[in-house]
């Protein structure tokens, strides 16, 4: 094999695949790129058996074939060459030579045929996206996926697929995020939960603009946005119904000012993180009034002016679970239904139909 690529497309695209290499593998394969020719392409890929990346590079096929090489190793080499031409070849020993001006390597690759395939993706569902409905959902509800590897089932976040729309689905129990997202050309419908880390890398490749095409089968999901594709298992399971916790009815509504809350907050944290987070809330009048105490810090109180539906409550939250979604509000107000000291909060950005975020009250003093 021997190809010539500018340094700038194939460090992208090296960049790109990276994140699929393995750290920790007992398989020295996957601690590898793959590089092969197509046409007058190279198409680079990396795969830890759960998610593959893949990225094609434009380039002058000289000798068309196929090598591995190191991912930390070609990494760093192209990161430090100079902004020319890059000369890739190997030879019967596996070895890689590269070559950019003046520079010079020769790299110990390993047989491309031990390369593990990439899953293909049968066409069971599929629909289109635009990439920036897509990178603004996933931001608004990652946040709330379980970290707990005990339930396995909420380390993933539910896409419920119907002809009409995407809901985008997280909860770690605590709270729940739900997302509608805009959809084209959709062929099916399916609830399909997909790792977290899946998520993160599709926002990723969304960068690249234009639309993300979607294809799930029964046990993977494959997304593609311009040169690059990501592949990703799904996970086993029924996900809860997340529909049934989604008060219905409230008896107190508050409107709250997001950026006046979120300062208030973030205050009132330094201090609520040292009691498990805890911030009680007391609403009377057109008044928020947030307090939170830890034994060896001391007291925080801060008071935010609202617009109040319904009578005077006291009730506690974590206070990192309010961040979280203030963080992701870009309103200027959020509004805020309640029902009682220990029944779910519905929160959701004001005037927006198509967010919306459930958390659970904590225990009063």
């Amino acid at each position: 094999m021997r190809v010539i690529c500018s340094r700038k497309g194939l460090q992208e695209g090296v960049q790109t695949v990276a994140r699929a290499v393995s750290p920790r593998t007992s398989l020295p394969i996957l601690g590898h790129i793959l590089m092969k020719t197509e046409d007058d392409r190279l198409r680079l890929v990396a795969y830890d058996l759960e998610i593959g990346l893949e990225h094609t590079v434009e380039a002058s096929v000289q000798e068309p074939g196929a090598l591995t090489i190191p991912a930390r190793v070609v990494n760093e080499i192209i990161s430090t060459l100079p902004d020319a031409d890059v000369e890739l070849s190997t030879d019967t020993e596996s070895t890689v030579n590269l070559k950019c001006g003046t520079s010079q390597f020769s790299i110990l690759g390993l047989p491309p045929e031990e390369f593990p395939m990439l899953p293909e993706v049968t066409k069971e569902v599929r629909f289109k996206i635009d990439s920036e409905v897509l990178r603004e959902g996933i931001s608004k509800t990652i946040f709330a996926v379980s970290t707990d590897e005990s339930r396995v089932i909420l380390t993933g976040m539910l896409l419920q697929v119907s002809p009409e729309q995407l809901k985008l689905v997280s909860t770690d129990t605590h709270r729940l995020c739900v997302f509608d997202c805009p959809i084209s050309e959709c062929e099916g419908s399916v609830n399909a939960i997909v790792p977290a880390r899946a998520m993160q890398e599709a926002t990723r490749i969304a960068g690249e603009g234009g639309e993300v095409d979607v294809v799930i089968s029964p046990t993977q999901i494959k997304f593609t946005c311009g040169q690059t594709v990501l592949v990703s298992r799904l996970i086993e399971g029924q996900f809860p119904n997340f529909e049934k916790v989604i008060p219905t009815e409230y008896s107190r509504k508050l409107i709250i000012p997001t950026e006046q809350f979120a300062q208030a907050m973030r205050r009132v944290e330094i201090v609520a993180r040292e009691s498990s987070q805890r911030t009680k809330f007391t609403i009377t009048d057109g008044t928020l009034t947030l307090t939170a105490e830890a034994p060896n810090i001391g007291r925080a109180h801060e008071e935010v002016e609202v617009i109040k539906e319904g009578e005077d409550i006291r009730l506690a939250f974590n206070a990192k679970y309010i961040l979280d979604v203030l963080s992701v509000s870009d309103t200027e107000a959020i509004e805020m239904e309640l029902s009682g000291e220990v029944s779910p909060a519905l929160i959701r950005p004001q005037g927006k139909e198509d967010y919306l975020y459930v958390l659970m009250p904590m225990h009063m003093d």
